[in-house]
Formats: C-alpha cells, structure tokens, sequence
C-alpha cells in the first residue's frame, strides 16, 4: 500500500497523489491596467516602462526590486503612436449625437466625414465647440448640425510622417488631438495627447511635450 502511494506522489507531484486536495487560485494582488488604451502598433509604456526594476541586477541583489524585462519597440512614425479607426460623425448628425457620441466613448473630439463608406475627412468637432457654439447660445442641440458648428479645414498628419512632427504641430496650434488621413483624404487614425504619454519611451521628452501642449491647449 506504501509502495502504491509512492507511484502516486510521483505521477502527481503531490503526497498522495492528490486525492482529497483542492487547491484554491486566488487573486495576485496585482491591480489590472487601467484602460481602456488607444489601439496602435507601439506597445503601451504601463508601469514597468515607467521605473519599476530599472536597476536591473544591481537593485535585485542590493534591494530585491524586481528586474522586470519588457518588450522595447521605439516608436518613429504617427501610425505607431495613433489610435487607429477612430469614432467619427457626419455632416448631417446633430449636435446631440455628437455628445451622445462623446460621451459613450469618453472622448473629446470627433472627426467629421463624408460617409461611413470612404470617410473623407472634412472637418472636426471638440466638447468645446459643443459648449461655446450650441450650449451658450441657447441652440436646440437636437435641431443643430455638426456641419453648422464643425472646424474646417481641419489641421491633420500622416501615418507616415516622423511622430516628432505631429507633437510639432500640436504645439505650434496648442491642441490636443490631430486626425491622421492618407493621402487620398480618408481619416485612418487619431494622434491624442493620451497617445502621446501612453507610447513615446523618453519620460523627459513626453513630459515636457504635454506641458507645452496643456498650457493653453483646447
């Protein structure tokens, strides 16, 4: 009977092989990401990126930090920072659509297209444009176009272009957000301040890019 036990330990890896015992998976103590994160092809710097373990070996031996490796992708083109398929409206739409919009997908911003088919980038529309076009002048919100108060031409960039110059050109315009189109015109994505924080590796840069951005950006 003591030999017949052994077998069993050693098939299982447990005294006994197991009979009897249920083991009970608990939680990890790990807090999930916070989400939800923009789609695009730069991985999403999360915590690690952002100090944990960046003594690699020395701080493991002289404090037990963790030496965490993570995956290094350096981001250089707007289609690696973007967010891509971004959530758009029509001409046609009316203003409390939009909002409707804005509010479902918890965005600020919603680009403005010809048709849902080619999605022809024709304007833009921000919460702001909302509260200070049909808000405060007492427009019926559910009567008034998104044509009526879109901003147009809109300011764009290209998937292809350095990301260096789309954060040039939300400086130099103090705005946040900036569709990205082909160059036929079709909206493909969405450069934000969020991508922004959330993709480019260098700390440094980011921060100061965001400050410079948030100073009077609308």
């Amino acid at each position: 009977m003591a030999r017949k036990g052994l077998e069993n330990q050693r098939e299982s890896g447990m005294p006994g092989g197991g009979a009897g015992r249920k083991d009970e998976v608990g939680g990890s103590g790990v807090y999930p990401m916070s989400g939800p994160h923009p789609a695009g092809d730069a991985p999403i710097v999360g915590q690690t990126g952002w100090g944990q373990g960046t003594r690699g070996d020395a701080g493991y031996e002289d404090h037990g930090e963790s030496q965490i490796i993570t995956q290094t992708v350096t981001p250089e083109r707007c289609r690696d920072i973007m967010t891509k398929d971004p959530v758009c409206c029509l001409p046609s739409d009316s203003a409390a659509k939009a909002a409707r919009l804005m509010m479902q997908y918890d965005i600020g911003v919603l680009p403005v297209v010809a048709s849902t088919q080619d999605k022809n980038l024709l304007g833009i529309i921000t919460d702001r444009d909302l509260a200070l076009t049909v808000v405060a002048d007492g427009s019926d919100p559910r009567r008034t176009t998104i044509e009526s108060v879109m901003s147009r031409p809109p300011i764009v960039c290209y998937p292809d272009e350095p990301y260096a110059k789309v954060l040039q050109t939300m400086e130099e315009h103090q705005i946040r957000r900036v569709p990205a189109v082909d160059h036929s015109g079709r909206l493909v994505g969405m450069v934000s301040q969020a991508d922004v924080a959330l993709r480019i590796r260098d700390r440094q840069q980011t921060a100061e890019v965001v400050g410079r951005i948030s100073q009077r950006a609308a």
